[in-house]
């Protein structure tokens, strides 16, 4: 069983690194499955999921040890179930959580406090639904993407109810190779999403690169593969952010002895 913390690294650290800080303790609330965070750099604040508590946890994004969240979403009210992902959009002061106990995808006001309901709920036939995964969200462009079992959806911001997505990838090139998606990185700039998935004939891992509009049947147009070279193997619950600034992907990545690591590639070439 893991340990709950947060921990905080130089952007230039390597190897055996230390922590610059942590959070951790019992008064943070923390769960020992974080399978996702999310940086709200205009707040400055850290959002992370506790999915045995069914809460929300917002922290200041100076927090260092054993401090207390700052607001908790948790209660009935809620709906949440298991949340163990995130996404922040701090533009229009949303907090969206996908729910795959529920098929449903729900959004919250990212200033409420305690048993708050969702502003927002996607749900039902029409949204494709099927197990959703993890979202991430672009305010600029408007967009909620969410992985599920076997689609990339991407859904106007506002959308609620039993909406329709506005494209959705899916199909047999997607299914031939990868039998899960994982976790969605939007790149605003770019128009792009980054998509960690596990690879089918090796039972290892990739991540892919779409670009906004794509829809039906398509292929991505960049992949960093599973290879000795790039160790994307044992991708811990599909891990991954983006640095855009630095051009960079980043992936949480174990090995077979259980130990873990974040895998960090310069890759100029899917920024484009």
């Amino acid at each position: 069983m893991s340990h709950p913390r947060i921990s905080v690294f130089a952007g230039s650290a390597n190897g055996a690194a230390v922590a610059k800080r942590t959070i951790e303790g019992q008064a943070t609330l923390q769960a020992r499955t974080d399978h996702q965070i999310a940086i709200d750099s205009v707040h400055d604040e850290v959002v992370a999921p506790n999915p045995f508590a069914q809460a929300i946890l917002f922290f200041s994004g100076g927090a260092s040890g054993e401090e207390a969240p700052l607001r908790v979403i948790q209660g009935p009210k809620t709906m949440l179930a298991y949340v163990d992902n995130v996404a922040v959009d701090p533009i229009h002061n949303e907090v969206i959580a996908a729910q795959t106990l529920t098929d449903s995808v729900l959004i919250f006001d990212r200033e409420k406090d305690g048993d708050v309901a969702p502003i927002r709920i996607l749900h039902g036939p029409h949204t494709k639904l099927e197990q959703p995964w993890k979202a991430s969200v672009d305010p600029a462009a408007n967009l909620i993407v969410v992985t599920t079992k076997t689609s990339i959806l991407f859904f106007d911001r506002t959308a609620d109810g039993d909406a329709a997505p506005k494209w959705a990838i899916e199909g047999p090139k997607l299914r031939a190779m990868t039998p899960r998606i994982l976790t969605p990185a939007v790149y605003p700039a770019g128009r792009k999403v980054f998509v960690t998935m596990r690879v089918k004939q090796a039972g290892d891992f990739a991540i892919g690169v779409w670009n906004y509009g794509d829809d039906g049947d398509v292929a991505p147009w960049g992949v960093i593969k599973s290879s000795k070279t790039t160790r994307l193997n044992v991708l811990t619950n599909g891990g991954m952010a983006i640095n855009p600034t630095a051009k960079e992907v980043m992936a949480l990545a174990g090995d077979e002895y259980g130990s873990e690591r974040v895998l960090i590639f310069r890759t100029p070439e899917l920024f484009r």
